[in-house]
This record gives structure tokens, C-alpha cells and sequence, in this order.
């Protein structure tokens, strides 16, 4: 899917006031990033590595894996379509809402795809090649516990588990399953620096797992496909540690409040998240809601109603600043009084 996210920023021609529509943190601190990549602008005259291989090295350090079992890909989203030629006409396990790369990356190899809401995962449907989950979940916020995760990967030791872990850094509950790679090798953890570093131009993420299924699927991917600034950008950033992370806790706080208050305008239901973006239930048609936004208040808002098991009755929002808040909260507030 080309189009159809949640950030067309590029199609509003500068009238956006306050953008809700994505997940990447921009409260970031950006200067040291854009201070380090000044000094490397040269690269861009030179090719980058075929591989991305030092950076790989780097996530390998930071992570304590095998510089092997890492695989850097154009944004995480490149990584879910390399899993999916590598697994092309296998049959793959998808819980929904989520994602919708997943289902299409999937499509486009010829996968036999079934789709199961997220329930208890002792009731899981069985015979799959492939499943894919994502911790915290997309749209919604929701969590996968290591017990789940756990479970999965010792029930069904023939299916490879893919948990994409985007939004790991918004979720002050949530825990990485990078530490269950040394014991399961139908695992695959995969991590994207877009929204957590607030780098979505850079187009970064990694993959961890298994040496040969690491392998096999690298197979699948193209020369240079990571380009020279991102390298260093990745390589950068990995190397300061948590510094630049965003602070999960107080912006889950920050969204319990901001979801709260949504809850007290007619004819919005915000659902719960463990993560600094939620889902909202609204009796409005969410297409026509957002028109109106942008129309009227320079609002950006997510139509949620193109992920599997949702419809036109759902849009999902990010928390910002209070101040772009408060404008959402004001904006929907008339809105619900004009009906």
C-alpha cells in the first residue's frame, strides 16, 4: 500500500497547524543528529555500503547479538516485505486490527493469509508458516506480554513469529522480546528508528534474529537499499544510548488525560492504549470528521477505517504538546455541536 497511512502530511500543501495522524515523536531533540549529520553531508557522493554493515555491527553491540543476526532495511516496513518474498506462498497467521503492511506485503507474494482477532493465544488457529503481531500493537495500543509472546514460539516451534516492535519505546509496559532470540530461532524482532528517533525521512529499521533465518531472508533484499545519512544517522543514535528516547512514561500520562478528555464530548469513545497514540470510537463518519478538521482548524487526523476489523467509525490519534491538544479537543467539541 502506497498510500492510505496515517501521515499525508503531503497532501495538505503547508495547512497543517497540528498533525495527530502519526506516531513519530516529535518533541525529539533533534540538534545533536542534525549537528552530527552536517559533518557527514560529503557522503552522499560516494555509494553507502552494499549491506549497511556497520551499522548492523553497531545494533549488534547495542542489542548483544551476533553482528550475523542483524538485517538493516529502508524503514521496518522494507524488512516486512523481504519476510514475505522469503516466505512467498506460505500460509501466515495475521491478528487484526494491526498493521496493514503486514496483510499487504503478504498479498503481494501470494500468501494463503488468514486473520484472527487477538485473543487468548492457547486458542490460536493452528498449521501456519508465518505469523506476524506487533508489540505495542498498531492502531490500537495494546500490549503482547513475554508470556504470550513465549508461549507462541514454544506451542508452535514450526511457524515463524515476527513481532514488530515500532512502538516499543512508547510503551512504558510493554518488554522486548530481543532477550528470547538466544532460545528460539523462529523468532524475529523488528525495530524501527522512524517514530522513536522522529527520523521518518531517514527511512531506518533493523532486523534480529537467527543467523540462518537472517540469512535466508537477506537474499531477498537489494544493494544500498540504506542510504549513506541513515547509516550514520542509525549508527549515531544507537551509540547514545537512551539519550533522545522519548520519556514513555509521562507521555502515557500526558494521554490518559488528553484520552479522558475526549471521553467527555458527546459522541467520542476513546479505547485503551498503553501507548502515547489511541484509537477513538466516534458516531460521526470519520472521513467527513476529517475533512472538517483540516478544513476548519488545520488538523491532521488518522482515519483508521482501512485497517482489517475497523471501520468508518474510527479514527486513531497521537498526544502532543497540551497546546495542540487542547486545539483537537476544542475542534472536536464543535464539531459534535454542529450536529
Amino acid at each position: 500500500m502506497i498510500h492510505g497511512h496515517g501521515d499525508d502530511l503531503y497532501r495538505t500543501q503547508g495547512r497543517i497547524q497540528a498533525n495527530f495522524s502519526t506516531n513519530v515523536w516529535y518533541e525529539a531533540d533533534t540538534r545533536p543528529l542534525c549537528d552530527f549529520l552536517s559533518v557527514h553531508l560529503k557522503d552522499i557522493f560516494h555509494y553507502p555500503e552494499p549491506d549497511a554493515g556497520s551499522f548492523c555491527r553497531v545494533a549488534a553491540e547495542y542489542h548483544g547479538v551476533e553482528p550475523a543476526g542483524v538485517l538493516a532495511g529502508n524503514g521496518a516496513t522494507e524488512l516486512f516485505y523481504l519476510v514475505a518474498h522469503a516466505f512467498a506462498g506460505r500460509r501466515t497467521l495475521i491478528p487484526v486490527p494491526s498493521f496493514t503492511e503486514y496483510e499487504d506485503a503478504c498479498t503481494l507474494y501470494g500468501h494463503c493469509l488468514e486473520f484472527t482477532e487477538k485473543t487468548d493465544v492457547r486458542h490460536l488457529p493452528e498449521g501456519f508458516d508465518l505469523m506476524f503481531i506487533c508489540n505495542p500493537n498498531n492502531p490500537d495500543g495494546q500490549i503482547w506480554t513475554l508470556d504470550d509472546i513465549g508461549f507462541i514460539l514454544e506451542s508452535y516451534p514450526e511457524m515463524v513469529l515476527v513481532v514488530d516492535e515500532s512502538f516499543i519505546w512508547f510503551a512504558p509496559e510493554a518488554q522486548t522480546a530481543v532477550g528470547l532470540l538466544k532460545k528460539y530461532d523462529n523468532l524475529l524482532v523488528i525495530r524501527s528508528m522512524t517514530k522513536c528517533y522522529a527520523i521518518p525521512g531517514l527511512r531506518l529499521g533493523y532486523m534480529l534474529g537467527g543467523k540462518k533465518q537472517v540469512e535466508k531472508i537477506s537474499r531477498f533484499g537489494w544493494p544500498w537499499s540504506v542510504n549513506a545519512l541513515a547509516i550514520e544517522a542509525g549508527k549515531f543514535l544507537l551509540t547514545q544510548g537512551e539519550a533522545g528516547l522519548p520519556d514513555a512514561t509521562g507521555l502515557l500520562h500526558r494521554q490518559r488525560e488528553f484520552s479522558a478528555r475526549i471521553a467527555g464530548i458527546s459522541g467520542f469513545r476513546p479505547q485503551p492504549s498503553h501507548t502515547s497514540f489511541f484509537l477513538t470510537e466516534t458516531d460521526h463518519d470519520t472521513a467527513a470528521l476529517k475533512s472538517y478538521l483540516l478544513e476548519n482548524h488545520g488538523i491532521l487526523i488518522r482515519n483508521a477505517s482501512n485497517f482489517r476489523g475497523l471501520d468508518n467509525h474510527y479514527f486513531r490519534v497521537n498526544t502532543l504538546t497540551d497546546e495542540k491538544n487542547n486545539a483537537l479537543l476544542s475542534a472536536l467539541k464543535s464539531y459534535a455541536g454542529k450536529r
